[in-house]
């Protein structure tokens, strides 16, 4: 990683400020590709020069080492092409908020999915990674194609039903990078703005305003994260600056200069309590990325 041949890369990066969680130490390198062409050139790079990498969209599920990490962090924020490609088709660079496809595309042309997408942070790249959505729906599902970068280039994958499921998808390999997708949406008989508008509120009421990274675990089949989390008797359980959260126990918080160390404490902490006390294990939705995570 000595010489590397791109004016949009940047050394001992701070990965902080591109979280929800404000943790995480400086990247050994940060590429941040300002075109899809340029995309494409630093990824064939780090393939050939066998440079450890992870992708970063808009940081919101993410808790980062305080150390940092040791290879590449390669942003798709740049990518924000939105455009209608005709038959209520629309296509999705990966660095466009996921708000924005709500707030441009959907809303305006009262299209349904809106209950499925609304009031989930990060960008369209990292929702299809996860396949973001709420109980009314996923984003995978409102997909046609996902445009993703491997080895040999480009490929447009049509999605079918088997290549996702809750909170998880098998289209994207380790070391593949989502690019974007293309969508295809269906006109609603009812009033979107209104579920769009009910759906926000609900969040505001029921979801805690802070730093966090949002949900920190799935919901297991049947039951809910928050409601075994709150059952165990942790809400409001302290680890120097991080608190799970009083008002979502589901939620841990940044609430005064948290660590790395102090939320992963408190992910072990709700992990083990649920398991010792129901019978039930929680799998993480946050992505923990450590120093030497290995690309994906």
């Amino acid at each position: 990683m000595n010489t590397v041949p791109f004016s949009f890369a940047q050394r001992d990066y701070m990965l902080a400020p591109h979280t929800r969680y404000r943790i995480g130490g400086p990247a050994r390198l940060a590429l941040f590709p300002p075109t899809i062409d340029d995309m494409e050139r630093a990824y064939l790079w780090l393939i050939e020069s066998a440079t450890p990498f992870v992708v970063l969209g808009g940081g919101t599920n993410v808790l980062i080492d305080d150390s940092g990490y040791a290879g590449c962090v390669l942003f798709t924020t740049a990518l924000k092409e939105m455009q209608s490609v005709g038959e209520r088709r629309y296509i999705s660079g990966a660095g466009v908020a996921l708000s924005e496809l709500v707030r441009q595309v959907m809303l305006p042309n009262n299209f349904e999915g809106v209950g499925a997408l609304t009031g989930i942070p990060g960008t369209v790249g990292g929702a299809l990674y996860m396949n973001a959505g709420t109980a009314n729906g996923s984003i995978c599902q409102l997909t046609d194609t996902v445009s993703l970068l491997r080895r040999d280039g480009f490929i447009s994958l049509p999605l079918t039903p088997d290549m996702y499921s809750y909170r998880g998808q098998s289209f994207c390999a380790a070391g593949d990078v989502i690019a974007g997708g293309t969508f295809t949406f269906t006109p609603s008989t009812r009033d979107e703005t209104a579920t769009y508008r009910h759906y926000m509120q609900r969040r505001k009421e029921t979801q805690p305003e802070g730093w966090c990274c949002g949900s920190v675990f799935r919901n297991p089949p049947g039951d809910h994260a928050g409601r075994l989390i709150e059952a165990a008797g942790l809400k409001g359980t302290r680890r120097n600056g991080a608190v799970i959260s009083d008002k979502h126990a589901n939620f841990i918080m940044n609430d005064d200069n948290a660590t790395f160390d102090d939320v992963l404490y408190l992910i072990t902490l709700m992990k083990e309590t649920v398991q010792h006390r129901f019978g039930v294990e929680l799998r993480e939705e946050v992505r923990i990325i450590r120093a030497t995570s290995c690309c994906e």
